[in-house]
C-alpha cells in the first residue's frame, strides 16, 4: 500500500497554506476518512484511530465557535491542536482569524480549500484517499473498455490476451492496461488500472514492447475503468469433448477482493474471432442489464411451442 502524506493532499487539491509547518507536510496519514470538527470544538474527542483523521471545518463549525469569547475560542483551538491531527482543512466559509493566529503561534499546519461546495470537496478528498487505503490486488491479465464496460481478460500465459487487446483497440475500444493490472475495491465495486511501470505498454511475442500511446494515440488510452465483466480465455480442447455452455444465458460470478463480477469462459481456437465474441459478450451484458431484457431460453421455448406440431 502506498503511503499518503499530507503534502500529497495539499498538492493534489492546490490547497492554500494559512499556517505553515514543513515537518507536518511530510506526515503520513494513517487513517482513512474525514471528520467534521463540531464535537472536537465542543471539547469531546474520540479515543482510538478516529481521533487521527483529517479534520474539516466550514460553515457549521464557524457558526458554533463564534458563540464563544475570543479567549475561549483560543483555548478550544489549542485543545484541537493537541490531538495530533494530521491535517486541518478549513473552507473559505470559516472566517475566524483567531484560528490562523493561534495556529501560527502553536506551529500547526492549517490549509484552506477554495471549493464552493464543502460536500463536493469532501467527496473528492475521500475518493483521492481511496487510491491509498482501498483494498487492492494485482492481477495478471489485460484490461480494456468495450462499449463503456470494463472487461478484464484473464487466462494462461501465451493464450493471446495482449494480441486480442490490440485487436480491440484497433476496433476503437479503449486500452487501460496489459499484463499487470491493479484492481481496487471501492464501495463494493471493482476498478482497474495499469501498473505504473507498464502504463500504456503492451508486450507482443515476436515484436516486443509496444507503446500504445505512440502507435495509436492518446485518444485510445483510459487511465482506469470500473470492471464490469471478467472473461477467461482458455484453449479449446481437441479431444472431442465440449465443456462449454451453448444455450445458457446467465453469467457466472467471479470473486475478487470480496466482491463479485459477471464472468464467462471463452474458448480460443483457430478461426474464432475472439475480439468479435468479446464485443458480443459485452453487448449481451448490457442487454441483460436493461429492464426490457427477455431471457433467450424463454424466447426459444415460446417459439418451440408456437411452431410445434
Amino acid at each position: 500500500m502506498r503511503k499518503l502524506k499530507v503534502k500529497d493532499i495539499i498538492n493534489n487539491f492546490n490547497l492554500e497554506i494559512l499556517s505553515n509547518n514543513d515537518l507536518m507536510k511530510e506526515r503520513v496519514i494513517e487513517v482513512y476518512g474525514v471528520n467534521r470538527a463540531g464535537l472536537e470544538l465542543a471539547g469531546y474527542f474520540e479515543e482510538g484511530q478516529k481521533a487521527h483523521r483529517v479534520i474539516m471545518m466550514s460553515t457549521k463549525e464557524y457558526q458554533y465557535i463564534m458563540n464563544f469569547k475570543p479567549e475561549d475560542r483560543i483555548d478550544r483551538y489549542k485543545n484541537l491542536f493537541r490531538q495530533n491531527v494530521p491535517l486541518i482543512i478549513v473552507t473559505k466559509k470559516f472566517e475566524d482569524d483567531l484560528l490562523i493566529q493561534t495556529a501560527v503561534k502553536e506551529n500547526v499546519l492549517i490549509v484552506r480549500s477554495e471549493s464552493d461546495s464543502t460536500s463536493n470537496f469532501t467527496q473528492n478528498l475521500l475518493e483521492f484517499m481511496d487510491d491509498y487505503f482501498a483494498p487492492s490486488i494485482e492481477v495478471h491479465g489485460s484490461l480494456v473498455n468495450v462499449f463503456g464496460k470494463g472487461v478484464l481478460l484473464i487466462g494462461e500465459s501465451g493464450i493471446g490476451k495482449s494480441e486480442i487487446t490490440l485487436d480491440l483497440i484497433k476496433a476503437n475500444h479503449l486500452f487501460v492496461g496489459d499484463d499487470r493490472i491493479v484492481v481496487v475495491r471501492k464501495f463494493n465495486e471493482l476498478y482497474g488500472k495499469s501498473h505504473e511501470i507498464l502504463k500504456n505498454l503492451v508486450e507482443v511475442r515476436g515484436i516486443g514492447i509496444v507503446d500504445v500511446s505512440k502507435t495509436n494515440g492518446y485518444q485510445v488510452i483510459m487511465n482506469d475503468t470500473k470492471i464490469d465483466l471478467v472473461i477467461e480465455l482458455s484453449q479449446f480442447k481437441n479431444n472431442g469433448s465440449d465443456e462449454y455452455d451453448r444455450i445458457g444465458s446467465d453469467f457466472q460470478m467471479y470473486p475478487l477482493l470480496e466482491a463479485e463480477v459477471p464472468y464467462i469462459k471463452v474458448p480460443v481456437a483457430t478461426g474464432r474471432n475472439i475480439p468479435n465474441i468479446i464485443e458480443v459478450a459485452v453487448a449481451k451484458l448490457k442487454l441483460k442489464q436493461n429492464s426490457q431484457y427477455q431471457d433467450e431460453i424463454d424466447i426459444i421455448t415460446e417459439r418451440a411451442m408456437k411452431y410445434s406440431d
